[in-house]
């Protein structure tokens, strides 16, 4: 085996290494002759040691001197930049890492080394792509009170968790467990996720299985915020819920009170894939859950799903209309129409100001679309609007007439 000594000085450079891949500053890539980033030119002297010192324990490396925590070291290496890869070829990366997966997956009885191979693979994201089976059953002996990890290695298993899902859509996705405060089991702010330390807690103490209902709450949340930033549209309900998300924004004092809430459009969204995502995923540890409490733990209980599209909210004990609402709201606010260029669908740029675009426009518009059913609906939905607003206007005209 190797040194221990060559081992310690190889893992920690491996890390120092995989994190300076990235210049700090622009993001850019290094030239690793000169250590200088191909973008902005700075220099990383972290970066040169780190190369320098693997480069010469590598040359040493076979498959006699290689255990298991530096074959995983080494694949994360491998996976995090092609540099080294024609000499670590010979090892067989992959199928090693995969042989001490599968090893892994077989006990529950974790030696030391174990928990050090568990910390690697957990601690890292090069493994978060990696086969679940291991995570799936690490959480399922949580819930069964069979569990005898550290409640740190299980916090980077639902870190794991969240981000093997939430990286796909953003790179810069997150998670954070924090004392969130009374009520408040979990958040999310743009691509980051937060658990309430009680909910981990009860998770860890208690195998309580709420923490799997308000997970994939706050990250459709996520999701949804990528759909809006990307201008994605696919049915009347993301041009509402984008309506929804704005006002919110322009004015929480209103949007945020109790009977609104329930009704808020992102909210009734995070409920229902909660109850299916969540009930999904108990279900392929093994676990049944009762309608009631999946009802319960998803917060679908409180909500209406058949009415996804419905404006109407409660404001001052009046029923208002958010798309009217918003109608007024965004006729003067020009960036703020071109920075979602979503709105396009239903409104335009008139004399500076934005209106709505007539049913005419609509039809038209329509006709040159892709035939795709879901975009067709979309229209046929907008139309109907512009049509019930036009005759309503053509009425109030005849009434002054």
């Amino acid at each position: 085996m190797l040194n221990q000594n060559y081992k310690e000085n190889l893992i920690n450079s491996i890390n120092i290494f995989c994190k300076n891949i990235n210049c700090s500053s622009c993001g850019g890539t290094y030239n690793y002759q000169t250590f200088t980033c191909e973008y902005c030119g700075s220099f990383n002297e972290e970066l040169k040691e780190s190369y320098l010192n693997i480069s010469s324990i590598i040359p040493y490396l076979n498959k006699d001197n290689v255990d298991k925590e530096i074959t995983l070291y080494l694949y994360k290496l491998a996976n995090s930049s092609d540099i080294f890869n024609h000499v670590l070829e010979q090892l067989d990366l992959t199928k090693e890492t995969n042989s001490i997966i599968k090893e892994l997956e077989s006990t529950s009885d974790y030696s030391d080394l174990d928990i050090k191979l568990l910390e690697g693979i957990f601690s890292n994201d090069i493994f978060l792509d990696i086969d679940n089976v291991l995570r799936d059953i690490i959480l399922r002996n949580v819930v069964l009170r069979k569990n005898s990890l550290s409640k740190e290695l299980i916090e980077k298993v639902i870190n794991h968790l969240v981000l093997s899902d939430t990286r796909k859509i953003s790179k810069d996705s997150r998670f954070y467990i924090r004392n969130l405060g009374e009520n408040v089991e979990g958040l999310a702010s743009h691509y980051h996720v937060y658990l309430d330390k009680e909910v981990m807690d009860n998770f860890y103490d208690k195998g309580d299985i709420s923490i799997f209902y308000v997970l994939p709450h706050e990250m459709m949340h996520t999701y949804r915020t990528y759909l809006e930033s990307k201008g994605i549209v696919t049915s009347i309900y993301d041009i509402l819920a984008l309506k929804e998300m704005l006002l919110r924004e322009y004015n929480q004092g209103i949007y945020f009170n109790d009977k609104n809430y329930v009704k808020n459009l992102h909210e009734i969204e995070a409920n229902a894939f909660s109850y299916h995502a969540g009930t999904n995923y108990l279900r392929s540890l093994g676990f049944e859950v009762s309608e009631e409490n999946a009802l319960s733990l998803s917060g679908v209980i409180n909500n209406d799903l058949t009415r996804l599209d419905n404006p109407l909210r409660e404001i001052e004990g009046e029923l208002v209309n958010i798309n009217d609402l918003f109608a007024d709201f965004i006729k003067d606010k020009t960036a703020l129409f071109y920075k979602y260029p979503q709105l396009n669908y239903e409104f335009k740029e008139e004399n500076g100001c934005i209106v709505y675009k007539s049913k005419n426009e609509l039809v038209d518009e329509m006709m040159f679309q892709n035939k795709d059913t879901n975009i067709e609906e979309f229209y046929l939905s907008l139309i109907k609007n512009a049509n019930d607003r036009e005759s309503i206007k053509d009425k109030n005209d005849t009434l002054k007439s």
